[in-house]
């Protein structure tokens, strides 16, 4: 009986300083990153498209934008 109860602390101690350790870890990582913004660049119209799928046109930039996608 004594066996079970030493690893069950040995389990508890296990998963508390696992749990203790990645506290601490983010903890002191979250500091350290960053965001940056994401510089996009224009898209190009195309002048005569070969299909007729999806295209990207001034109402479907709006909906983008006021969607903030």
């Amino acid at each position: 009986m004594a066996d079970k109860t030493s690893f069950a602390r040995r389990q508890f101690i296990n998963k508390l300083t696992a749990v203790v350790g990645g506290s601490v870890t983010l903890a002191v990582a979250s500091p350290l990153v960053q965001s940056s913004p994401v510089v996009t660049t224009p898209i190009q119209k195309k002048m005569n498209p070969k299909s007729k799928g999806y295209q990207r046109t001034e109402h479907v930039d709006t909906y983008y934008k006021l969607a903030d996608f």
